[in-house]
């Protein structure tokens, strides 16, 4: 899928409206953080905060802030090779869908928004899996407003993926599963229960893939020790962190820098 535009956190004065007549030409993704009164073809809807709605191209829109200035998020994407993906998920177009906690839509258009203006090599590659795993989730988790699973999404989500952001900022922190539960004030039981349930493996296994990635970057970007790389993602011992490495790659980080390495 290709990303034309992007924002996040746009303005829309009280009083102001958004109108687009014609349409666009392009899929667009919209998040409401407040009120607001949409018209989407000849149908109008009033929306409430975290409400979101896929518009089809060329469908006449018009946005209005109701009740004070309107914060939003949007993206404007192509779908055209990608519509039996989309059509597969079968997110309702042209409808306002209502979520029980919107919060993981704005982490996720957050990252979407990062990635879409930096300049990194996989770049499209990465906006690509972004947009997917946001179309999967509105899919998973939201419903048109009045529906029973439109009231039925995981509460806990954007808590949980706002953890595994830090984990995966910080794969030099030696994380415990009670240092996790801490963060999210969630009894170690239910904390890795629904951590699986949500990102379909355990914490701890979440925790070694982090360390594993940094590792292989590190060996193939940069000509540091396996002491110090070993240091860097978490580990005290060095031995140690050469047999989760083996386990995990198949080979040891020596072999590994040697046959990947620039």
């Amino acid at each position: 899928m290709q990303i034309c535009e992007i924002g996040y956190q746009s303005l829309l004065l009280q009083d102001d409206a958004f109108r687009c007549p014609d349409g666009l030409d392009g899929s667009l993704l919209l998040l409401l953080s407040g009120a607001a009164k949409l018209q989407i073809g000849s149908k109008i809807v009033h929306a409430e905060s975290g409400d979101a709605a896929i518009i089809s191209p060329h469908t006449p829109l018009q946005l209005h802030a109701s009740a004070g200035d309107l914060f939003y998020d949007w993206v404007l994407f192509q779908p055209a090779a990608d519509r039996n993906y989309i059509e597969a998920l079968r997110i309702p177009e042209n409808t306002l869908l209502r979520f029980g906690d919107a919060a993981f839509l704005a982490v996720l258009l957050r990252q979407l928004c990062a990635s879409f203006y930096s300049a990194g090599a996989k770049r499209s590659d990465m906006l690509d899996c972004l947009l997917k795993a946001l179309l999967i989730r509105i899919s998973e988790t939201g419903g048109p407003v009045g529906s029973t699973t439109a009231a039925s999404s995981d509460p806990h989500y954007a808590e949980l993926v706002r953890l595994r952001e830090k984990i995966y900022a910080n794969p030099q922190e030696k994380w415990t599963v009670d240092m996790l539960c801490s963060e999210v004030c969630m009894s170690r039981s239910y904390f890795q229960l629904i951590y699986r349930e949500t990102f379909g493996m355990t914490c701890i296994a979440d925790v070694i893939t982090c360390k594993m990635n940094r590792a292989r970057e590190l060996l193939t970007s940069t000509s540091y020790t396996i002491s110090h790389i070993a240091q860097l993602c978490g580990y005290d011992n060095e031995e140690h962190f050469m047999r989760q490495f083996k386990k995990n790659n198949g080979v040891t980080p020596t072999v590994f820098r040697r046959e990947h390495r620039v």
